[in-house]
């Protein structure tokens, strides 16, 4: 499935955001060239490069430009000016220096969909701030509801926020795409850390302004419902038992052999439950201590019962249902230069999972190749990478 074969799109991102939302066009087709500033991607080294490796793969092609110079802010503004897509993370402002605002693009390419990715949207009195997916999961209330009660909060240990943003930027520009179709129109989207954050506490801030009640963090379950957390199997084996109403607690009894708990007094009603939910904690990990937790999950999963192994990095990878999905590929990491492998695209189509390509792109590999295809000729590029304005491949 190619949907975007015939869209090209100019990523003018960085970061993780950004790149995720011009990966999954870039992994449905799109032709996708990202422009990064002479030194790069400032993500292309963070984590020893295995950030920047797993969101630009895609088949993006990579062109170094300073923005600083006339020639650089030229040949970007020419980029511009056939994209079908632009996509821009810069502080609000910023773009509008360089001649690379909506308004000014959509002057000579009047129906490009052009998407601002920021960290607090176009206006408001958090505009100019800069943010980062865990500064974001701390203004928007998610942060304070990780962890235990008794100790500070602590941030989710993946850019989530990143990701759930990235992931609206590109429905966004999927509907804008075919919003032209349709209109012959194009479109501005503005899209924000903040808000996506703040839109995935929406049944939290309900709760809140429904009862006044801020809510408090419960450690590794969910407010008013157990059992719902981590239990240990035997060998200490972690897993994740979640029981939501009383039906599924019936199936947990049935299938411990432990009938007699689905009508004691103490647990028969979920709120009965919540409230003796440490003497029933003590009482269910008693009894899982006598199952292996691959047979238990098992079970458990066959009786209708939501429960999986807590599984570290290292299990994730060997993961035989992600194995035989094929949920993950084989990849590069162009700043260590070493195989490495992750997520695929967390989908598939008639045709199977679509491909992201074997390699993100090096620092400026194809700067002569999108500037050739712009019209330069060789000493044009030749001048632009001596004086700066262009960056050499790496």
């Amino acid at each position: 499935m190619n949907p975007f074969e015939d869209i090209d799109v100019l990523d003018l991102t960085q970061s993780v955001a950004g790149p995720v939302s011009t990966q999954f066009l870039a992994t449905l087709g799109a032709n996708v060239v990202k422009v990064e500033p002479p030194q790069g991607d400032a993500f292309r080294g963070l984590l020893d490069g295995a950030v920047f490796a797993s969101v630009n793969l895609g088949h993006k092609r990579s062109v170094c430009l300073d923005m600083k110079t006339e020639d650089g802010r030229k040949a970007a503004r020419e980029l511009a000016a056939e994209a079908d897509v632009i996509v821009e993370s810069f502080r609000p402002g910023v773009v509008e220096q360089f001649g690379l605002d909506y308004d000014s693009i959509s002057d000579v390419n009047e129906d490009v969909v052009y998407c601002s990715l920021t960290g607090f949207g176009q206006g408001g009195p958090y505009t100019e701030w800069p943010a980062y997916d865990p500064v974001i999961q701390a203004m928007s209330g998610l942060m304070s509801m990780i962890g235990y009660k008794d100790r500070p909060p602590v941030r989710i240990g993946a850019s989530v926020i990143d990701w759930g943003t990235g992931t609206t930027a590109a429905f966004l520009l999927a509907s804008g795409l075919y919003e032209r179709r349709r209109t012959g129109e194009g479109e501005y989207i503005d899209v924000n850390l903040y808000e996506v954050a703040t839109a995935w506490m929406g049944y939290w801030i309900a709760h809140y302004t429904g009862t006044g009640e801020v809510p408090e963090r419960t450690g590794q379950g969910f407010a008013g419902l157990a059992p719902n957390e981590v239990f240990h199997a035997s060998g200490d084996e972690p897993f994740y038992l979640s029981v939501v109403n009383d039906r599924f607690f019936e199936r947990l009894c049935r299938t411990i052999d432990r009938e007699a708990l689905a009508t004691d007094d103490r647990f028969e009603t979920n709120e009965k439950r919540w409230e003796n939910r440490d003497e029933l904690r003590k009482i269910l990990n008693e009894e899982f201590s006598n199952f292996d937790r691959a047979d238990l999950c098992e079970q458990l999963a066959e009786a209708g019962v939501p429960a999986g192994p807590l599984h570290n990095v290292d299990e994730v990878v060997e993961d035989p249902h992600l194995q035989e999905r094929g949920a993950l590929t084989e990849s590069h990491n162009v700043h260590t230069d070493t195989p490495v492998r992750t997520a695929s695209p967390p989908f598939s189509t008639t045709n199977g999972r679509p491909e992201l390509g074997d390699r993100p792109p090096r620092r400026g590999e194809h700067t002569r190749e999108v500037l050739a295809e712009l019209g330069y000729n060789e000493e044009q590029i030749d001048r632009m990478l001596e004086a700066g304005a262009a960056g050499p491949d790496d």
